[in-house]
This record gives C-alpha cells, structure tokens and sequence, in this order.
C-alpha cells in the first residue's frame, strides 16, 4: 500500500511536470502525447483505489487499470516517435483503432488475473522496450543520445519489471490471485516510481536540449530562406580554410548576387522580393552537391562554398575526379537563372557569380571573399542583361 501510494503521487506530479513542459513550449512535438499517458496512468491507480473503495463488483477495478494504462503505452510511444522527427497520420489511426482491442481483451480477461498479467505485461513491456529504443534511434551525434538516454534507460527499467511480474504469472501453478500479485506487483511498483522518476527527468533533460539546440540553429540560420546565416557562413569558412591548410585540397568561395533585385522590391514589395529570395535559396539547395555549402550573406547576396575543384589549367590526368570549376559555375548559373513566378507574376531571374579559389585568390576569409566580392562585380559588367526583366 505504502508503494502503491508513493506510486501515485510520483505520478501526479510526473503529469503536473509534462503539463507545465507542454504549456512552456508547445512547439515540441510529443509532449501533448507524453502528458496524455502519464494523466491515464494516474487514472488507471485512481481506478483500482476507487473500485476497491466502493466495492465495485466484476473486477471493475482491474478492467479500467488495464485499459487505462495500455492506452497510455501507446501515446507514450507515439509522443516519443512524434519527439524524434516521426510523424505519421496513419500510423497514429492505426493506434487508436488498436485501443478498442486492448479495451475487449482486458473485458475477456478481467476474471482471470493470470491471463491478464501475461497479456497486459506483455503489451506493456513491448511498449516500453519500443519507446526506449525510440528515443536513441539515430541520434544526430552524441550528445543528443546523452540527452535522450535517461528517459531511454527509464522506459526500459519498467519493461524489465514488467517483464518479471509476466515470468512470475506465466509460472504460476494456482489461478489464485495472492501469492501472485504479492511477489510480482511489488517489484512492478519500485520499478514504477524508479521509471516515473527517470522519465520525467529524462524528457526535461531531452526538451531542453532540443529546445537549446532549435534556439543555437536558429541563431546560425537565415529566417527568410531557411538557409545559413552569415555567421554561419563565417564559421564554416573559417573551418575550410583550416583542413585545407592541412591536407592542401583546394576549395572555392562563390559569391552569388542576383541582378535588379531593387526592381522587384520598388515595383511590388518588399513581400515579393521576399518570395524571390526564398525561391532563388531553394533552387541554390537544390544546385550544390552533397557536400557542399550555401548560405544567405545578406540582402540578395548568396555564399556558395565548394570543395574538390581543379582550375582550367590543370592537367585532365591530374583533375582526376575533381570537377572543374569553369563547369561548376556553368551549371549553378544555368540551375539559378531562367523564369519564376513571384506574386503571380513572372520574373527573369538573372544571378552574377563571382569566384575565388583556395590558395590562389587568398588565404583568410576575408581575402576569398574580397575577391570573390570583386569577380563577382566583374561578372555583372559583362552581363548582357543587368537587371531582372519583368
């Protein structure tokens, strides 16, 4: 009793917990879903204690706890799929069209406790074995698997106890209830409180890291295009520049602005020119390669930071799988001009690109992108159309 109690008010406070995170930041997927649970949880305890308080006949008690916290099994793991990135409309219907069945098989089972433990225990050790491997599932690095890995290894520890108390009814002899909720209920209980602790302290550990992650990318990310930022821009740069001093692979820097952008602003807007900008950074997204790096630099001005190149020059047996810049350059131009339709009109996107080579055009960020800065006015002089035709 004393455990059951505990229990319960670890419980309540867990969804008071969940509450205060979803209400704090419901941007963060899964939570809503998370708090759901913990909330039939504390209704399936509050059930049995009611049931038993009242005398509620036909094992009334044990029919809702089973329904009630199988029910919570599956938002705990939809809120930890929806958490990871998961999300899926028709997985979701599929659950809830499966609460029905745990409903009619806690009915079916509610006069007999052994084959209620072995079907619940089951279900609900799955569950939460599911909902731990969910939450380290291809982390993005280390440290997010650090985050996420208290409420993991919590989620766990309740299957483990769930799966002791479903050993001890599948060895059971008698169909007596007694001996049989005595060994294993105990167990279940502190394993409980323990999983209910380390999972609360888990999904606040795991909301505030994704919640400081989202704010430090959204610190390093353009709010318009979606792309990187110029501080961004900066680090990577910077970043280049260091591994290629040591291993001497050459890179470029290619500064990308687009003509007559002031046009599309005075004759339609700053709303339109908006919608430019954006379209121009998804077609950048999808001109580069894998490898490569773009950002928005300011204004209408673009960074495009490339490895793996050869200059003109060079030797066809010395480029090997190295692409030549001339062509590079040819192909992101071709990529980024030509016809877009902006507030139901269409424009004639026309880009000039300037580009600066590692080492000849420099050896400091500011020297690539000064003369990047410079080819890149020079490639504007020479282009037959400078200005956006409307």
């Amino acid at each position: 009793m004393t455990l059951a109690i505990t229990l319960a008010l670890v419980s309540v406070t867990s969804v008071l917990v969940l509450f205060i995170f979803w209400r704090i930041n419901k941007s963060l997927p899964g939570v809503l879903h998370w708090t759901i649970g913990g909330f039939l949880i504390v209704l399936a305890f509050l059930s049995v204690f009611f049931a038993t308080l009242l005398q509620a006949p036909g094992n009334l008690g044990p029919f809702l706890s089973n329904s009630m916290s199988l029910s919570a099994v599956l938002y705990i793991i939809e809120g930890s799929l929806r958490f990871r990135g998961y999300h899926s409309a028709r997985r979701w219907r599929l659950m809830l069209m499966t609460m029905p069945v745990i409903v009619l098989m806690a009915w079916l089972n509610k006069d007999y406790p052994q084959a209620r433990f072995l079907f619940h225990d089951a279900f609900a050790a799955m569950g939460m074995l599911l909902a731990g491997i969910i939450m380290c599932w291809r982390t993005e690095d280390r440290y997010e698997f650090q985050a996420n890995s208290l409420a993991a290894f919590s989620a766990v520890l309740v299957a483990v106890a769930l799966l002791l108390r479903w050993r001890y009814a599948l060895l059971a002899t008698e169909v007596s209830t007694a001996p049989l909720e005595i060994e294993g209920n105990q167990s279940l209980i502190l394993g409980l409180i323990l999983f209910t602790i380390g999972w609360t302290y888990g999904l606040g550990v795991a909301c505030y890291f994704r919640s400081n992650r989202q704010v430090m990318q959204m610190a390093r990310e353009d709010a318009l295009t979606g792309l990187p930022n110029r501080r961004s821009i900066d680090e990577n740069l910077g970043q280049t520049l260091i591994e290629s001093r040591r291993t001497e692979a050459p890179f470029a820097v290619m500064l990308i602005d687009v003509n007559g952008f002031k046009r599309v602003n005075d004759d339609f807007g700053h709303s339109a020119g908006d919608e430019l900008l954006a379209g121009i950074a998804g077609r950048l997204g999808q001109a580069i390669r894998g490898a490569d790096f773009a950002g928005r630099l300011g204004g209408d001005e673009f960074v495009v930071i490339a490895r793996g190149f050869a200059g003109e020059t060079d030797a066809p047996e010395a480029v090997s799988s190295e692409i030549r810049l001339g062509e590079f350059v040819r192909r992101l131009r071709d990529s980024l001009n030509g016809p877009m339709l902006v507030s139901h009109r269409e424009v004639d996107v026309v880009v000039s690109i300037g580009v600066a080579l590692w080492p000849e055009d420099g050896d400091s960020s500011d020297e690539m992108l000064g003369r990047a800065d410079v080819m890149m006015y020079r490639d504007k002089a020479l282009t037959s159309v400078d200005q956006v035709l409307i």
